[in-house]
């Protein structure tokens, strides 16, 4: 890695403590004896702060222009948070401190992407999108896999090493941020963040690009025409996967613990999750993805609803259930992943244009509805008619994202972008 990109480095105890705390917040409340309605209760929570703190840092950013500075704010405030939940035992106190994460997390969302922006020479979508996620990707694992080592007293322990990965964070941004002195570049590159990040990663579970530019416009001002029709069916199709995803995701901790998993085997099918995913952006970064993306995304939809099936079946099997959900859990990362960069450079690509931030209002505001009836409508069924029910639930409207999708494409147009036809 040349010198200019060693920055790069502090995405990963970021990224660490950002999947820790994907995984913790379920356990520790499981381990409270709180139950699946809690635990949607929470990831509720965290999507419901994701957008607004996203305006507000974006902009803050902007204003200021003090890159280190955002980010510095955010690895510093994460850090009380963790002592907090491991000095409290208690679940309301959990669901707070998810919530008040998801803000200062948000934070370093915008500084990153300058940061990012002031690297990269051109906008070529496939490499941008696909580095970047890998990086997080590979974080995510880094943070996994000290949950995997721990087989007792794990959620006290695990902690322990967040704040550790978290104080690591601190210093690789006092040593490898600087302070920008262009501050009119840096607020230009910040004005076309807000326009163009959005999608990239407003349909990914941890936020770490900046979600939101505008939460909610009128769509009674938007003309009828073919192409208006055409992005908001495309919009409907990918919501459907999106609430499936949450309906799965919620739910899916619970179910592995109510079959009596260690919290190191959860740490593991997660870990197994991560790799699945990287193998996906190195499959697509590496040029091995040919021909059309819409069929990347109608393929990506069938290995996701599989991998719920999969899940679905393992407790017949009830002496194999780990490597089950291993292998389910994995093959969900391979679709999500698929899905994933198929979906967000189609959107990207068909909103490209003068009503650009127009349409990534309207989407940002779809996207969050989606992720949070996904959640609590998972912890409410899972609770009174059981996971099956929920994973079928799941099946259903991931399949039924294909109809809808196809129907925007039933014209024949085909856009054009890193030289593929979507």
């Amino acid at each position: 890695m040349s010198k200019g990109r060693y920055w790069l480095a502090i995405i990963f105890p970021i990224a660490s403590v950002s999947s820790g705390f994907g995984v913790i917040i379920p356990l520790y409340i499981l381990s409270l004896h709180g139950n699946v309605v809690d635990v949607g209760l929470a990831t509720t929570a965290y999507e419901l702060v994701v957008i607004p703190a996203s305006l507000i840092w974006g902009e803050a950013t902007q204003k200021f222009n003090k890159l280190r500075f955002f980010i510095l704010l955010s690895v510093i405030g994460t850090l009380p948070l963790i002592v907090l939940l491991y000095l409290l035992h208690s679940i309301i106190a959990a669901i707070i401190i998810y919530a008040a994460y998801a803000f200062i997390f948000t934070a370093s969302s915008p500084a990153i992407n300058v940061l990012i922006m002031n690297r990269r020479k051109d906008t070529v979508l496939r490499s941008y999108y696909g580095i970047y996620g890998l990086l997080n990707i590979l974080g995510n694992i880094v943070g996994y896999i000290p949950g995997i080592l721990l087989f007792s007293d794990v959620i006290a322990r695990y902690l322990i090493i967040l704040i550790s990965f978290n104080t690591i964070s601190i210093l690789l941004t006092f040593l490898l941020i600087k302070n920008y002195k262009d501050k009119k570049s840096i607020r230009n590159k910040t004005k076309h963040i807000s326009k163009m990040f959005p999608i990239l990663n407003s349909i990914s579970r941890l936020p770490q690009i900046l979600t939101g530019h505008e939460l909610i416009l009128k769509l009674a001002d938007i003309r009828k025409r073919k192409r208006t029709v055409r992005i908001f069916t495309m919009f409907a199709a990918i919501a459907l996967v999106n609430f499936g995803i949450y309906l799965f995701n919620t739910s899916y901790i619970p179910f592995l613990y109510s079959f009596k998993l260690s919290f190191s085997d959860i740490f593991l099918v997660n870990v197994i999750n991560g790799i699945g995913q990287a193998v996906i952006y190195l499959f697509f970064m590496t040029g091995w993805a040919k021909g059309k993306l819409r069929k990347y995304y109608r393929i990506s939809t069938l290995i996701r609803s599989s991998s719920y099936f999969i899940a679905i079946i393992s407790p017949i099997f009830l002496a194999g259930i780990l490597y089950f959900n291993m292998f389910s859990y994995f093959v969900a990362g391979l679709g999500y992943a698929m899905w994933n960069i198929s979906a967000s450079v189609i959107i990207y690509v068909n909103i490209s244009g003068k009503l650009e931030a127009h349409y990534i209002g309207i989407w940002s505001a779809i996207v969050v509805l989606s992720g949070v009836l996904g959640s609590i409508s998972s912890g409410f069924i899972s609770f009174y008619s059981g996971y099956i029910l929920t994973f079928i639930l799941s099946i259903i409207f991931t399949i039924s994202s294909i109809f809808v999708f196809n129907r925007a494409y039933s014209n024949g147009d085909s856009i054009i972008d890193f030289g593929n036809k979507v």
